[in-house]
């Protein structure tokens, strides 16, 4: 086992040991999260990726979610990859919250696990990778988003970089060995189909990343190829190849959410410019966070960019010249997803809204933030690297080395606050498993579509279709339907669940919703309705009711 392998496990496993303890609260809870939106949203998302795959997968893209609407999951980012990553624990029995934790805390770690293997080809400092490493996995922007699973998707990035580098680069410091004739030419092959496969990847995972990363290692390839002026020649077939295999695996994406267009629309300059950072951003820090939030905490939705002392501090001791060229090309990669953060405020993204399709059904630019701490994590490690090398001794660099992991994890701590979800549904929908056709409305309903996401996540039992639904963009199907049912149960809503197809309804009261016992009293009443499962749940009330067809002898005679 060579040394850079021995290295590299060493660093993997104290990125894991110092995960635990920067992440305690999760690691201990793995039934629980930090709230029942956006993971639960998640843990639907893998359970139906997992259970479409494996039974039709003609049709993944067609949800069990605001029926009878077609390619649903593409109203959100369908994760596939990640869902995929889950299914051996899945098929294992392992509860799907309890999947869905170990999914995130593993990025977590692969993030960096990745950026440590990066910079470690970059600086040949094993131990100035594992700062930048740290940094990467425990960086602000990732605990401002940590109810986003796909968010949390960055490993990806790093890796596409290494193989940028090891492709274009050539000896000492970048990774890549000299060419000497056609001796390499495998390499540069093989180098070209690993970065196809990572930007594949990054898609399958998080699509907001895929787009931005792709911008992102434009510039930092065409910087690597001024620095190292590689023959052109041998270089453009493998990239030429490289570049149309990342399309092909585009290929099924795209079209899924080039046919849901018409249900979606582009994103409006109005709301992208709602989640574009200005530069007084990188001042809001996550409320998460256990040293910096009681002065710098000032909520902004998508917009708490705060990157944390540690990392800029380092970037900045990486940034001070003497400047070698590849700081100068990350240099300008921080400028480039700084400005992106920006978004409409900025200088690059309007072109890119403009010009490129992919960044109008975007939302937030201020999401580029992932780069700007990917950046910040590389020129970090530059930074350490000349920190540990100020004096030879090996006390020092002991001591050095100690003290800059202790300033990162308490830069980051988080004060994490989570808790339990429900281990399984109600009763109520045992009966809908075996009964064919079954289309089901969730009551109460609210105005805010996150109320539906309980409903989502018992449907990992059942998969019955619902009219229901959350998802990043919302139908206006759904907004008609939720009209309709103001008044429910009266004559107009029953038409219209009756319209749509819907054969059963659902009322939970043990959600706690508003005005859920009146309901209850108002179904229970109407003949329209037959009760057919009644249960008590999260200690109180839940009924299910079959939508009856219209008695013929009443119906009036034209």
């Amino acid at each position: 086992m060579s040394a850079r392998t021995r290295h590299a496990i060493v660093a993997a496993l104290g990125l894991g040991a110092s995960l635990i303890l920067l992440l305690h609260q999760q690691v201990g809870h793995l039934d629980s999260v930090p709230d029942l939106g956006d993971p639960l949203f998640s843990v639907w998302r893998i359970g139906w990726v997992n259970h479409q795959l494996f039974t039709d997968p003609r049709h993944l893209f067609d949800a069990n979610i605001f029926y009878p609407e077609r390619l649903t999951l593409t109203l959100s980012d369908p994760i596939v990859l990640p869902a995929l990553m889950a299914a051996p624990l899945l098929a294992a029995g392992v509860h799907p919250v309890v999947a869905y934790n170990l999914l995130l805390l593993s990025a977590f770690w692969f993030s960096g696990i990745a950026v440590y293997l990066l910079v470690e080809r970059l600086t040949a400092s094993p131990r100035a990778a594992f700062i930048a490493g740290l940094i990467y996995a425990c960086c602000g922007y990732r605990f401002e988003h940590y109810s986003h699973l796909e968010l949390q998707m960055t490993q990806w990035m790093p890796l596409g970089l290494l193989a940028l580098h090891l492709l274009i680069g050539r000896g000492p410091g970048s990774g890549s060995p000299k060419s000497v004739g056609g001796s390499q030419d495998w390499r540069r092959w093989w180098y070209a189909l690993a970065f196809a496969a990572v930007l594949a990847a990054q898609l399958y995972s998080s699509m907001y990343y895929a787009v931005f990363f792709v911008v992102y290692a434009a510039l930092i390839g065409v910087g690597l190829l001024i620095v190292h002026r590689p023959s052109i020649r041998r270089l453009a077939l493998p990239l030429v190849v490289s570049a149309a295999i990342a399309v092909i695996a585009a290929v099924p994406l795209v079209r899924a959410f080039v046919a849901a267009e018409p249900i979606k629309g582009e994103r409006s300059e109005g709301e992208v410019r709602l989640y574009s950072a200005v530069p007084d951003d990188y001042l809001r820090v996550h409320r998460d966070s256990l040293l910096w939030r009681n002065v710098l905490h000032r909520p902004a939705p998508e917009r708490t960019l705060f990157p944390g002392a540690a990392p800029f501090t380092l970037a900045v001791v990486g940034m001070v010249p003497p400047l070698g060229a590849i700081r100068l090309i990350y240099t300008a990669g921080l400028l480039l997803s700084f400005d992106g953060t920006l978004g409409l405020n900025g200088v690059s993204y309007p072109f890119f809204y403009r010009w490129l399709s992919p960044f109008r059904g975007l939302r937030a630019p201020a999401r580029f933030g992932a780069l700007v701490a990917l950046t910040l994590a590389i020129l970090a490690g530059f930074g350490a690297q000349r920190a540990l090398a100020w004096r030879p001794s090996r006390r020092y660099q002991h001591a050095a080395f100690a003290v800059l992991v202790a300033f990162v994890m308490i830069d980051a701590w988080p004060a994490l606050s989570v808790g339990p979800v429900w281990k399984e549904p109600p009763s109520i929908y045992d009966a809908l498993k075996y009964t064919p056709s079954v289309v089901i409305a969730e009551m109460p309903l609210l105005d805010n579509e996150t109320a539906n996401i309980p409903f989502m996540y018992f449907s990992l039992w059942h998969w019955t279709r619902m009219v229901n639904g959350y998802s990043g963009f919302i139908p206006n199907s759904y907004a008609e339907f939720r009209k309709g049912m103001v008044f429910f149960p009266d004559a107009s809503s029953i038409a219209t669940l009756r319209r749509l197809g819907v054969t059963y309804v659902s009322v939970n009261c043990g959600l706690h919703y508003p005005g859920c016992h009146e309901l209850i009293d108002a179904m229970r009443k109407d003949t329209r309705l037959r009760l057919a499962a009644d249960t008590q749940w999260n200690e109180d009330t839940v009924q299910l009711y079959e939508v009856l067809a219209p008695d013929p002898t009443q119906v009036r005679a034209p």
